[in-house]
């Protein structure tokens, strides 16, 4: 039998000074957080309209929407944040209630 190489009868110790450690207590939080669902779009059909139209793939077209006072606005989707459409019409951008829009048909071009 051969004897090893290098034998160390004993695991290696070393002695290193600790510096004093000051105790911290971090606090458990137990709060539950609840999404506001007041800032979101009630009627599903037009939020999955908007949300669809809103992609940059589809930004091309141009759609009208009929809000709930009869009015028509001519326009394409910019942006969906919340319950906020921006509209991008012309050369200006409005921002209206995505609840205030009725249908939303695709504009006749030609």
């Amino acid at each position: 039998m051969e004897e090893p190489i290098l034998f160390i009868s004993s695991p290696p110790v070393y002695f290193t000074e600790i510096a004093e450690i000051k105790e911290t207590f971090l606090e458990e939080s137990t709060s539950v957080f609840v999404p506001n669902r007041s800032d979101r779009i009630a009627d599903q059909v037009i939020a999955r309209q908007l949300n669809y139209f809103s992609q940059p793939i589809n930004q091309f077209r141009t759609l009208v929407f009929h809000l709930v006072n009869g009015e028509k606005m001519v326009g394409k989707v910019q942006e969906v944040l919340g319950s906020d459409v921006k509209i991008k019409s012309a050369n200006k951008v409005k921002l209206i209630n995505g609840n205030e829009i009725e249908t939303i048909t695709i504009a006749n071009d030609f």
